[in-house]
């Protein structure tokens, strides 16, 4: 059951679980809404640092920022800047309206060695009307297990103490650990708890400056798996729009970068696929306002000030851009495309698609069940895409031949039985050598079967995973083309079975699909459109995906067929009276949830007691579901 519930009385902790939601997903990669005292931040979103003794870039001249971050330690060392943060506030002090974060000094006492109280420190962020402030971690990076674990810690201890100070703040609890998989489980188990607001990944800047990509991943990844889903993590001094795909197809909401000043006062250029100086540019490569301004010439020859300000700008602008990029690929659904092609940018990119090939099955229980975009083969990791593990586990795990004898012909024409009527007719398991693997007919059309696009020439790695799904069915009696009767006419009954097992579970085809069976198709496509059943419509097929759209009728059918909690997402008593009336289930009002819904999945929608009361559409798989406390959990299709 629900996540959390013992901290029912603790105010701070309520506004927080209702300060961050989902709009939108792909995968872990989400768009989301973090409400804050100065307004709404989209996520992912990248916070540029700014520092008040440097004002190369004034905050009026970054308008695309709808948030910032500045240290607090800068201004509370600093005699005059405290007074007027004090006096009027970290807003007015930066003249931004917007919502501001402060970190806290930590990598300050990591580089020169300062002393600061951990606890004034989170009382000066609050005091100075920060929206978002920082505990003061200890920053751990390359050192001894033991010195790391005692600075872990600490860090956990601060935390706990920090926490009782922060208010109305937004207060960031930092995951330390170093480079120890073990202590960055540790130490997000023990954040986990408190039920911080946010939660920065710490101590990676040097694995960032030092490219050392794979054990980025690895940190990442650790620590999400044992983070609140519903809480945005910040990938803390991740400023290159280099490892920003990456990083959100691991699941970062937040980035920082204080790169686009400092690689400006170095005359050096931030693109998407690295950084380069002045004089080694002839052409700048780049057609943002700034660029289209000023040649290279030009800009070696302005004043030193006046170049790195235009310098700076235009590292923001990719930055930015980088992230709007990133946005649109998460809304349409092919954001593993760009990490996959950003990859090849750098071998040490490569080096961390292993880290998301080895987590492909726990990043599959986050996987939308299907994308607006076609799957796009761009290299050897595309085999590795959560999707793929899905597709491949579950025609292994649901599938079931229908006759005694079967056939297998190579790749052809998608999809493969609509380009290929004769390919109904044959009296045996039909099967096609797909990239993907042996892929029964009766599932050509759906995601991403039908939606895929693949080289002739496969490389090898793809070759080898493909071959998984022979192991299924290599005991299957086979036999030539001439041993078949041609006559077969119950394919799309067996279409409609078998769509119905692979995706809402074995035995839902029979269930379902018995008794007289009337198919509506399109006039246009001839394609499935509706199944009605004894007079009833049980489902209806989407033509973008293959998949069926669950109707009350089926649901019932459904319910009553699978034992709890199969497809249930459990709602509290207090919502019933609203899904009743067709409005969505809202994450805060679910008890619990089947732990096989995926983002995007048919779910039925029941009572603590399971009474059926709706049919709906996830957005949100069972962890997230019982741990968010804002936003839609299951759109509501139709009451029962």
């Amino acid at each position: 059951m629900r996540k959390g519930a013992g901290y029912a009385n603790n105010v701070a902790i309520q506004l927080a679980d209702k300060m961050f939601e989902i709009k939108v997903r792909d995968g872990l990669a989400r768009i989301g809404v973090l409400h804050t005292k100065h307004g709404k931040i989209l996520t992912p979103t990248l916070l540029p640092v700014i520092n008040p003794h440097i004002d190369l870039l004034p905050v009026s001249e970054i308008p695309m920022a709808d948030a910032i971050i500045t240290n607090s330690y800068i201004i509370y060392s600093d005699e005059n800047l405290r007074k007027e943060a004090v006096e009027k506030g970290l807003h007015s002090l930066l003249n931004f309206k917007k919502p501001i974060m402060t970190d806290s000094g930590s990598f300050q006492i990591y580089k020169y060695g300062i002393e600061i109280d951990p606890i004034e420190i989170v009382k000066f962020q609050r005091e100075i009307g920060s929206d978002i402030g920082t505990i003061l971690d200890l920053f751990s990076e390359r050192k001894d297990y033991e010195i790391v674990k005692k600075e872990t810690e600490e860090t956990i201890r601060r935390a706990k103490e920090s926490i009782k100070e922060k208010g109305e703040m937004l207060l960031a609890c930092t995951v330390q650990g170093g480079i120890y998989k073990e202590l960055r489980r540790k130490c997000s188990k023990e954040m986990a708890k408190l039920r911080a607001d946010i939660y920065p990944i710490g101590g990676v800047v040097p694995l960032m400056e030092n490219q050392e990509y794979k054990k980025l991943a690895e940190i990442i990844i650790e620590c999400k798996k044992n983070l609140p889903p519903s809480r945005p993590i910040h990938l803390f001094g991740a400023g290159h729009p280099l490892i920003f795909p990456l990083a959100v197809a691991l699941g970062c909401d937040i980035f920082d970068s204080a790169s686009y000043v400092k690689y400006a006062k170095d005359n050096r250029f931030i693109f998407p696929d690295g950084t380069k100086k002045l004089d080694e540019i002839d052409e700048i490569p780049c057609n943002c306002k700034i660029c289209d301004s000023y040649s290279a010439d030009e800009m070696r020859k302005m004043d030193r000030r006046e170049r790195e300000k235009k310098i700076a700008q235009h590292n923001l602008l990719q930055a930015f851009g980088k992230i709007k990029k990133i946005r649109e690929a998460i809304k349409h659904g092919y954001l593993m495309e760009i990490v996959e092609r950003g990859a090849v940018c750098h071998p040490n990119l490569m080096e961390a698609m292993e880290i998301i090939k080895n987590n492909k099955r726990w990043l599959e229980k986050y996987e939308n069940i299907s994308k607006d975009k076609a799957f796009i083969y761009s290299g050897k990791y595309s085999i590795h895409r959560p999707i793929v593990y899905r597709l491949q586990k579950r025609i292994i795990e649901r599938y079931e031949p229908f006759f005694e004898k079967s056939i297998i012909f190579d790749e052809m024409q998608k999809p493969y039985t609509s380009k290929n009527e004769w390919l109904k007719k044959i009296e045996g398991n039909v099967f096609i050598d797909s990239p993907f693997g042996l892929i029964p007919i009766e599932l050509d059309e759906i995601y991403p079967v039908a939606q895929s696009v693949f080289p002739e020439i496969l490389d090898d790695e793809t070759r080898k995973e493909s071959s998984k799904i022979w192991r299924k069915f290599k005991k299957l009696e086979y036999a030539g083309y001439e041993e078949f009767g041609k006559n077969s006419k119950n394919f799309d009954l067996r279409k409609i079975r078998a769509i119905a097992d692979y995706q809402f579970g074995k035995g839902a085809g029979n269930a379902l699909f018995k008794g007289k069976i009337e198919l509506i198709k399109s006039k246009k496509t001839g394609k499935i459109r509706n199944v009605i059943c004894d007079g009833k419509h049980l489902v209806s097929m989407r033509a973008t995906d293959g998949f069926f759209t669950l109707k009350k009728e089926g649901a019932k059918i459904l319910h009553k067929y699978f034992k709890p909690p199969k497809m249930r997402v459990y709602i509290g008593k207090e919502a019933i009276s609203f899904v009743k009336e067709g409005k969505n289930v809202f994450a805060k009002f679910v008890l619990d949830a089947c732990k096989e819904l995926r983002p995007y999945d048919e779910a039925l929608i029941v009572s603590e007691n399971d009474e059926l009361i709706a049919v709906g559409q996830c957005v949100l798989n069972r962890e997230e579901m019982t741990d968010f406390e804002r936003g839609i959990a299951v759109i509501t299709r139709e009451v029962v």
